[in-house]
């Protein structure tokens, strides 16, 4: 790590002995143990959680109760669950005793990010939370190639504070280097870009779709040359142009996967570019949407017990199931469909990553929104429930917008409070509704 700034090559070096050191724990070593018994493909243990999940919702889950008394259960008998069903019912989501209490344990509260304009509070147990992220991730770990530990280039959707170099033993001991999307105009992100990128050797790189094509567009610009074992994009839709630049710059192919807030890690694609289902983790329906072959994707997250979530309807779309001969398990389907690129168009002209703004307007309490652009610079804000609220919401983001942009760059919000929210034609309400035509340049994105 002899080219990183001294300063970054001292945290480096501690965070890496500090891994090493905890790596030889029995806390991680039994951590490691169970992830590792997870991490096979089980069609069997699948089926066994999937009645444990269904029994219990309907003996313990208030939301379920009309089905307490049915002597046997199929996943059909329960009704599709729909994030505002979430919203709306999180205290008749919980399990319950028939005394009304939770089961024992640790539990902790999880809140979705709001980037659908909606945000969602989960529930989940220290025990099963997570968990069946991390055997995911050791499963396409596994099936990319990569090493027992080493350093991974994230292009994540990062939250306020996120150090530049952090440690994560699980499901395998990895430094982290968290990046933010690449912005010329930000000082700090070029900063963070020039300290790190192609500094040290990267085993990995993840994150969104348009962060990790603009950090392969960063490297081919400045002839930096990064041979990852594997790179693992998600969140957005991934053109073919896209694949075709990160494939340029890091000599590997792109590996989607799939996740929704409320149920995780999904799929994963094999090397046919076919998506594959995690069933006996994530158990997957596609259920037919006009004539067209797509259908909507409803997910059931099969370590859910403590707060049920059973087929959850996404919003996204995928192809019928098909037969795939890869190898890899689950099931399959060509593609997905319906998570498309959503930047904003600024005054200048300039891109602009929309995710600080949904984040900013989520955490200002706005339940319910939808942002629309049909001139560059100005977004109409389409919102439900209190007008007054909703609009001093708006005046606070755009202080701080007119504080960071100054005048004739950047966008404004203009509240919008007797619009109709716009649907795609499958029925999904996207957070970003983009009527311009975009240009081909890099997204911003540090200006909230």
């Amino acid at each position: 790590m002899s080219n990183l700034p001294s300063d970054l090559a001292c945290d480096f070096q501690e965070l890496r002995e500090r891994i090493t050191l905890k790596a030889s724990s029995a806390w991680f070593r039994e951590k490691r143990q169970e992830i590792e018994n997870l991490a096979p493909y089980d069609p069997g243990r699948g089926r066994e959680r999937l009645d444990r999940l269904l029994t219990t919702a309907a003996q313990r889950v208030p939301y379920y109760r009309a089905l307490h008394d049915r002597e046997r259960l199929s996943l059909g008998d329960f009704p599709l669950t729909r994030k505002e069903d979430l919203r709306t019912h999180f205290v008749d989501f919980i399990s319950r005793d028939a005394t009304g209490l939770m089961a024992p344990g640790a539990f902790f509260l999880t809140q979705t990010s709001g980037s659908t304009g909606q945000p969602v509070t989960l529930l989940s147990t220290a025990e099963t939370g997570g968990l069946s992220n991390k055997v995911v991730r050791e499963r396409f770990s596994a099936f990319l190639g990569l090493p027992d530990t080493g350093t991974v280039l994230n292009m994540g959707l990062l939250f306020p504070g996120t150090p530049l170099l952090e440690p994560v033993m699980l499901p395998r001991p990895y430094v982290k280097c968290n990046l933010r999307g690449y912005d010329p105009d930000a000082p700090d992100v070029v900063a963070d870009y020039e300290a790190t990128v192609g500094r040290f050797p990267v085993d990995a790189i993840t994150g969104s779709s348009s962060r990790v094509i603009a950090l392969a567009r960063y490297c081919l610009s400045r002839g930096i040359t990064l041979r990852p074992q594997g790179v693992v994009a998600t969140y957005e839709h991934m053109p073919d142009s896209g694949r075709r630049i990160i494939e340029e710059a890091f000599g590997r192919p792109v590996t989607m996967l799939y996740a929704t807030s409320e149920t995780g890690y999904a799929a994963f694609e094999c090397g046919q570019r076919r998506m594959h289902f995690q069933d006996d983790l994530v158990l997957p329906e596609i259920e037919p949407v006009g004539d067209e072959g797509a259908g909507a994707i409803a997910l059931t997250s099969l370590l859910s017990t403590p707060m049920p979530i059973i087929r959850y309807v996404t919003g996204d779309l995928a192809p019928r199931p098909v037969d795939c001969g890869c190898g890899l398990p689950g099931t399959v389907t060509d593609a997905l469909l319906g998570r498309a690129r959503s930047s904003l168009v600024g005054l200048d002209g300039s891109l602009y990553s929309p995710y600080a703004l949904l984040a900013a307007l989520a955490a200002a309490g706005l339940p319910d929104f939808q942002v629309v652009q049909h001139e560059p610079g100005m977004l109409d804000l389409v919102t439900v429930g209190p007008v007054e609220a909703a609009a001093a919401c708006v005046q606070d983001v755009n202080r701080g917008l007119d504080a960071h942009f100054g005048a004739r760059q950047g966008f404004r919000l203009c509240h919008r409070p007797h619009h109709a929210f716009r649907f795609t034609a499958s029925g999904k309400r996207n957070p970003v509704v983009q009527q311009l035509q975009l240009p081909d340049t890099p997204e911003r994105s540090a200006y909230l």
